[in-house]
């Protein structure tokens, strides 16, 4: 199993929540969000939450790569379940910032309508 951790360590190049683990994170510290976040702690800004969102969906990504390479080479510590986890994972995690992506695109145009 530590050969697995070792594998995904390297191919997401740096340890940290996925996108979906941050956003829960995020919904659960909501005032931090708004910048009532604890002492020594910067307050997010929505440049700083989209990045964490895209690195989010990039390290799972990778995570899908690496499991899959490892269960492709036979690795008997990579089952099947946990290569498909992955990649529903990776799936679910650029689904969900492709809906994002799209609702702001949608409130963008709706403000660019709008008549002054």
């Amino acid at each position: 199993m530590d050969r697995i951790q070792n594998v995904l360590a390297s191919a997401a190049g740096q340890a940290g929540p996925t996108g979906m683990a941050r956003a829960a994170q995020m919904l659960s510290r909501p005032d931090a969000l708004m910048g009532g976040a604890a002492a020594g702690a910067a307050p997010a800004s929505f440049a700083n939450v989209l990045v964490d969102a895209i690195q989010g969906v990039q390290r799972a990504q990778a995570e899908s790569g690496a499991v899959q390479q490892a269960y492709q080479q036979g690795d008997p510590e990579v089952g099947l379940e946990t290569t498909m986890i992955a990649m529903n994972k990776a799936s679910l995690s650029f689904q969900m910032l492709a809906q994002a992506r799209n609702r702001v695109i949608a409130a963008y145009n709706e403000v660019m309508n709008m008549q002054v």
